[in-house]
C-alpha cells in the first residue's frame, strides 16, 4: 500500500537553505517529516528551520558539496541523526552563465564538483546504510538542461546530464535492494540561482534572468514534486508548456537543437510551445 503522505518519514535535504529546497523543506515539515536541512549557509538554514511549521523536528547538518572529501562524514552524521533515512533529496547546485570558452577549467570544475561529484558522493557514502537496511529513495534534482544543451549554460547542463547517468545506472544496479531513485525536472522556477550564477572567468553574475523572473513560485514546485509521486516514478516533471520541449527532443532532435542555437525562446514562442505572460515564460532557457 502506498503511503500518501511523507508522516514519520526521515527526509534530508540538501541545498535547502533556499529556492526549491526551502520550499521542500517547508512542504515537508508540513506533512510530518524528519527532516535533516544542509546546505553551506547555517544562518539561513536555521531560518528556514524556525519558519517550518515542526521546527522540533529538525536537525541542521552544514555543508559545501564541492567539498567532496568532507561529504562521507557528513553522510554518516545525517545517518545518526535518526538512525536512518527514507528519503534523500539531492537539491543542492549552482551555474555559470558563460560560453564554453569564456569559462576557465577550474570553474568547470567547480560546477561539476558542487552539482554532480557532491551527489554522487553522498550516494556511494549512504548506499550500504540503505542496502543493509532494505531501502531507500534518492530524489535528485535535475533541470531541463540535463535533458539538452542551451548556450552558455555548457557547464551546469553536462553536471546535470551526469546526474542522469550516474543514477540511472543507480536504479538498476540497486533495484534489488529495495533503493529508488526518483529524477526531478523542473522547468522554469523564480529561484536566485542566476543571481549566484557565476561568469567563466568565476565573477558574481548577479542578475535575475527574465525567464526566472517570471516563472513558478519554488511553493508551487515543491508541492508538484511531493504530489507527483516521487515515491514510485522515475522521472517527476514540473512545470506547463516547458516539458513538451522534452517531447519535441526526443522525437524531433534535429529540429530542436537548430530551433536551440536560432533563438530559443523566439523559435518556441512561433510554436506555440511557449507563454510568455504575467505568470510564467514556458520553456526553460536557465537552470532550475
Amino acid at each position: 500500500m502506498k503511503r500518501k503522505d511523507f508522516n514519520g518519514c526521515v527526509c534530508w535535504i540538501t541545498g535547502a537553505s533556499s529556492g526549491i529546497g526551502e520550499a521542500l523543506a517547508k512542504a515537508l515539515s508540513k506533512q510530518g517529516a524528519m527532516l535533516i536541512l544542509s546546505a553551506r549557509n547555517e544562518t539561513q538554514l536555521k531560518q528556514v528551520k524556525n519558519e517550518c511549521p515542526h521546527p522540533s523536528d529538525i536537525a541542521i547538518i552544514p555543508c559545501d558539496m564541492e567539498d567532496t572529501s568532507s561529504l562521507p562524514g557528513i553522510t554518516l552524521s545525517a545517518w545518526d541523526q535518526y538512525k536512518h533515512i527514507d528519503y534523500i533529496f539531492l537539491n543542492a547546485g549552482m551555474a555559470v552563465r558563460d560560453t564554453i570558452i569564456n569559462t576557465e577549467t577550474e570553474i568547470l570544475a567547480k560546477v561539476i564538483n558542487t552539482n554532480f561529484m557532491g551527489a554522487a558522493t553522498i550516494a556511494r557514502s549512504i548506499l550500504p546504510k540503505m542496502i543493509e537496511r532494505g531501502g531507500g529513495t534518492f530524489v535528485v534534482t535535475s533541470s531541463l538542461s540535463g535533458k539538452y544543451g542551451i548556450p552558455k549554460l555548457s557547464a551546469y547542463a553536462a553536471s546535470k546530464h551526469a546526474l542522469h547517468g550516474f543514477f540511472g545506472a543507480l536504479r538498476a544496479e540497486h533495484a534489488a535492494n529495495g533503493i529508488k531513485v526518483s529524477m526531478l525536472i523542473p522547468g522554469l522556477i523564480k529561484t536566485g540561482i542566476s543571481i549566484h550564477a557565476l561568469t567563466g572567468e568565476g565573477k558574481p553574475y548577479g542578475r535575475m534572468m527574465e525567464s526566472l523572473a517570471t516563472g513558478r513560485s519554488p511553493d508551487e514546485c515543491a508541492e508538484k514534486i511531493l504530489k507527483g509521486d516521487v515515491k514510485e516514478k522515475n522521472e517527476v516533471i514540473v512545470g506547463n508548456s516547458e516539458k513538451f520541449s522534452l517531447l519535441l527532443n526526443r522525437l524531433f532532435p534535429s529540429l530542436m537543437a537548430w530551433i536551440i542555437r536560432n533563438h530559443p525562446l523566439q523559435k518556441l514562442r512561433k510554436l506555440g510551445l511557449i507563454k510568455h505572460d504575467q505568470q510564467q515564460i514556458a520553456i526553460k532557457k536557465e537552470g532550475s
